[in-house]
Order: C-alpha cells, then structure tokens, then sequence
C-alpha cells in the first residue's frame, strides 16, 4: 500500500485584524491626548488647558490653549498637509510658475494665465482652483507643480504666526495664530 506524504511547507498565513468603529474611535482618543500632551509639555501647562478642535486646519489636528491656536502633527502629516492647501489653492501660484512647472504647453500656459485674469475677481476661488485643476490634470503634471510650489516654501513660515516650526516628541508644534476653536468648528 502506497502512501502519499504531504508536507506542508507555505507560509503561514497572516492575520486581519478588522478594527471595529469603537477601536478605532478609542486609538484616536489615545492619539489625540499623545498629542495635547506633547503640546502641554512643550507650553508647560496642564493638559486641561488645552481644547481639541473638531476641525482640522490644513488637515494638522489644532487645538486651543489659551486664546492661541495650534497645529500639532507628525511630519507626514505637516507635508500632507501642506500639499493639500496648494493643491486647493492653485490659483494663489503665479501663473508663469504654474505653467513651467506643471509642464504645460505654451497654449495651455497661456489659458491658465488668462483664466486667472478674467476669473480671479468675479469668480470664487473654489471654481478658479477646480478650472486650473482640471487643466493641469488634463494638460500637464499636477505631482510637478505640488512638489516643486511645497519645496519653495518653509513650513514654519507657512503654518506659524512666529514663522517657527517647534519639534517636540513625535511632533512637529506649530503657534497657528490667535483665536479660539469657534473660529473654525462648524
């Protein structure tokens, strides 16, 4: 009688942790009092004196101390950030800039420039953004012009009323500028 033998010699395999709604709720509740210590910590003051923001300024957690608002995040979060702003706000960026480094062509450089000309008093910003970001999108690369638009600017200078970037811990704190949550909680 012949046998056959099997051993098994694969991996094993991984485990999935599913995280339920109530996990992830409580491991964002560790994380933002990580957060509102290293910010009580590097103010020296009790952590009681500070206030979690329900909205996010430049997608950094924000909180209040005091009458000052402050962005703390990790690096990551700070350049994600960051990127996220220029990309809603293409129409702050120079046109001339914008069609160099997007890599348009001439005739698209030139729609881009007339766009903000004629759009930029009489439109919102949002729709001027969008018309810009569509034509980058379509026309030339959008990874080029965030890239080079975040590498030309200081984030201390682009967070902070002090223009100061502040390392603490695992965070980077940024002195926002005056004013309470209210100003941004809706």
């Amino acid at each position: 009688m012949d046998e056959d033998w099997w051993i098994d010699v694969s991996p094993p395999s991984k485990v999935i942790k599913v995280e339920t709604d109530e996990e992830i709720e409580k491991m964002e509740l560790i994380d933002l009092d990580k957060r509102r210590q290293a910010l009580a910590d590097y103010l020296k003051i009790d952590p009681k004196e500070i206030t979690a923001c329900s909205s996010r300024i430049n997608d950094v957690t924000t909180f209040q101390a005091k009458n000052m608002l402050y962005l703390v995040g990790t690096e990551e979060e700070v350049d994600a950030g960051i990127r996220g702003c220029f990309e809603h706000n293409l129409g702050d960026l120079d046109t001339v800039f914008i069609g160099q480094t997007a890599k348009l062509s001439a005739g698209d450089a030139q729609m881009v420039d007339r766009l903000c000309e004629v759009l930029d008093e009489d439109l919102e910003t949002d729709i001027l953004n969008e018309a810009i970001l569509g034509i980058v999108k379509k026309c030339g690369d959008l990874e080029s012009l965030i890239d080079a638009a975040v590498a030309e600017v200081d984030r201390g200078q682009f967070l902070a009323e002090d223009g100061e970037e502040n390392p603490f811990g695992d965070y980077l704190i940024y002195r926002f500028r005056e004013g309470q949550c209210s100003d941004f909680d809706y």
